[in-house]
Order: structure tokens, then sequence, then C-alpha cells
């Protein structure tokens, strides 16, 4: 059966969870082409796929729904959709286990993000804390941009108590353009990266818990770089300092 009608259930419960709010909500997103919903790991929830009637045909195990290409056009945020998109269940927060963590302070861009998630799986940062309101990591955006990275870490949001309660095992280290080498911090055995926002860097209740900065070594003119790439450059460094 092809869905028609902007009237069914299903259609409007993805539609809603274009949404931040519904995806809180529900504890649901959705990723988008054929790329993407292959990637999708076993540990993951995979409520149903849903396809355009062009796809309709496409082979899943998964439950199925078919809408037709107008209705599918609209639940899609891409320009040219592929016509194949899955619900997923947000998997629940674990418990930080990595020896490099990344901590993100209110990060807003969605593109940043998803960038970064994908570094932080390359470079071994596989537990990732989201501080002061960063953008949704179910932003589709932030989920194109991961190329299935967002499948294969943990994120936890945290306050900055929660943060604070970790020094006692970890070193925190604040990126900022005076900061030291990277080489200055290759003999702690546990360390939290922290990346600023976009705009403002990293707010004063997170630099209060540290004096310890660290820098990218550049040339020429250029005053600062952007947060996911100076992010993704601090990471390889300090993988490499293993």
């Amino acid at each position: 059966m092809i869905i028609k009608s902007d009237s069914n259930e299903k259609y409007k419960y993805i539609y809603k969870l274009k949404k931040k709010k519904y995806r809180k909500k529900y504890g649901v997103f959705v990723v988008e082409s054929i790329k993407i919903v292959e990637q999708i790991p076993p540990d993951m929830e995979l409520l149903f796929i849903f396809v355009n009637e062009d796809m309709k045909d496409f082979q899943t195990d998964y439950p199925k729904i078919v809408f037709s290409n107008s209705l599918f056009n609209r639940l899609s945020s891409l320009e040219n959709p592929e016509g194949v998109s899955a619900c997923l269940k947000i998997k629940a927060p674990k418990h930080i286990s990595s020896k490099k963590v990344l901590l993100l302070d209110h990060l807003q861009d969605p593109g940043n993000l998803g960038t970064i998630i994908r570094s932080a799986e390359a470079f071994g940062f596989k537990d990732i804390i989201l501080l002061n309101n960063c953008v949704d990591i179910y932003n589709e955006k932030t989920i194109r941009a991961s190329m299935g990275s967002i499948f294969r870490l943990n994120f936890l949001e945290y306050s900055i108590n929660e943060v604070k309660d970790l020094l006692n095992d970890y070193k925190l280290i604040l990126a900022d353009m005076d900061g030291k080498s990277s080489d200055c911090f290759k003999d702690f055995n546990k360390i939290i990266l922290a990346i600023g926002n976009e705009a403002n860097g990293i707010g004063n209740d997170l630099r209060n818990l540290t004096n310890d900065f660290i820098s990218i070594k550049m040339q020429g003119e250029i005053e600062s770089l952007n947060a996911a790439i100076a992010a993704s450059i601090l990471m390889n460094n300090l993988a490499k300092a293993d």
C-alpha cells in the first residue's frame, strides 16, 4: 500500500520528528540516504524503514512503509532525496569508558558537530560530552556530516557539576589560541579535551575548572580556525601523543 494522504498517522508522526522537541519527547530520530541506512549497526533499535514509491521494492528485513513521492519529499530534508529513510530509537548514554574524552561547550553549528563526531571516531575519542545546550546531535545536518559515526559513539549531556566530578580521574584541557603544544600533555593518561562555541569560545564556568590550555601552531596571518577543523587537528595531535 502506498500512503498518499498527509492525514496518515505515520506521516504525521515522522513529520513531527523534524523538530528537536519531538525527537526528545519520543526518543526517536530519522536518518536519510541508502548509505547511512545501510550503516545502522545491530545495537541500534531500528523501528521501521520508510521509502518513496520509486523505492517501494527496496529490500529490508525491517517493517517498511511506502509514501507517495510528494509526501516523502515533504518528510525529507534533502534537495534530492534518495527515497530511503529510517526511524531509530535514540540510544541511552553509557558510562564514560575511554581515556580520551571530547567535551563540546555550547557548540551551535550542526555541520560542525557532525564533522567533529566523525573525527572523534577516527582519533579514538569514543565518549563525547555535550555541555551548555549544544545543538541537537540528531539534527539532520549533524547526522549527514557524521557519515555514520553518530551510531558508534557515546553521547552524554552533562552539567558543569558533572564535569567537575570527572576531574578526580581526568585532566581537563581547553582549546585556546594561547595554549601549550599538544606535546605538553602526552604524559597524561586520562584527558578531557574541551572545544568551545564557534563565536565565543569556552565559557567561564568551564574555564574556572582548569588552567590547562592547548593550542595549534599556525603560520601566516590566520587568527583562528573553524571549530570542526581545530577539534580534528587537536584530537589527532593528542592521539599521536599516546
